[in-house]
């Protein structure tokens, strides 16, 4: 009865914590309405200069163009969640909430959950936006099949272990906006969700975002993407339990630092 109780009142700081940030984030819309303009105009320019071309030899179709939504979908969905951790923990240690926030029961790796789910919702959203845009501008269609949905949950997950460890270092370190910011443009280039050499990609392939990618592609194309997917599980379950861990280690530090209270 206590272990059910426990777990009830454990899904429930997680769903105040997804209802705040939600509410908060609606109640922000020019940040909202920027995102879809942002992503949009990226992603058609893409379409208009061919990128993705070269997936057509790759993966055996002439459809490039879903296959380039495919992964920009991906990117979209990590991208926000190593960005989303980050961005709140800057913020609570702007309004020194942070502190009082680390008596919570539960351990603020697991709290955030709730802050990540709102902003995957919100970039379902933004999302939905740009492939009605590009279906009618460029003629892309898509279907989310279970093995697609399924991917890009656990590819989320795993990026979060990476948002993480770039939590910690905004704990530690303080102002790292532009750190963030050169991890977006980064992934964007070494995943192969836009065309990347392949002595990068067989680098890269210990990032979920990549993984995932190959996931979304083979799926699409109707190959076997057995050996990839088991791949990203394995890859998204290592940044999870390594950012768990680094993320600790950092509030444990800043702790003996005496930081928490400070920005």
């Amino acid at each position: 009865m206590k272990q059910y109780m426990g777990r009830s009142r454990g899904m429930r700081i997680i769903y105040y914590e997804f209802k705040m940030d939600f509410l908060r984030t609606i109640r922000y819309k020019m940040g909202i309405v920027s995102d879809i303009v942002v992503f949009t105009i990226l992603l058609c320019f893409f379409y208009i200069s061919n990128t993705g071309a070269s997936f057509q030899k790759v993966y055996g179709t002439n459809n490039y163009k879903t296959l380039l939504l495919l992964g920009y979908i991906a990117w979209t969905l990590a991208v926000s969640a190593i960005s989303t951790i980050g961005n709140q923990i800057t913020s609570e240690l702007q309004r020194g909430t942070l502190f009082f926030k680390l008596n919570c029961k539960l351990p603020l790796q697991i709290v955030y959950i709730g802050d990540l789910v709102s902003a995957s919702i919100i970039q379902l959203f933004i999302i939905f936006i740009y492939s009605i845009v590009t279906h009618f501008a460029f003629g892309v269609d898509y279907f989310v099949s279970p093995a697609v949905l399924v991917s890009l949950i656990i590819c989320t997950f795993g990026m979060y272990g990476i948002g993480l460890i770039v939590a910690g270092l905004s704990i530690y370190f303080k102002r790292i906006g532009s750190i963030i910011f050169l991890i977006q443009l980064f992934l964007l280039f070494v995943t192969n969700t836009v065309p990347t050499a392949s002595i990068i990609t067989n680098v890269s392939k210990i990032l979920p975002l990549t993984m995932c990618n190959t996931v979304l592609r083979l799926s699409f194309s109707n190959e076997n993407i057995y050996s990839s997917f088991v791949l990203l599980l394995l890859t998204s379950i290592f940044w999870f339990a390594l950012g768990y861990i680094v993320f600790g280690l950092f509030i444990k530090f800043s702790k003996k630092k005496g930081n928490l209270l400070l920005y």
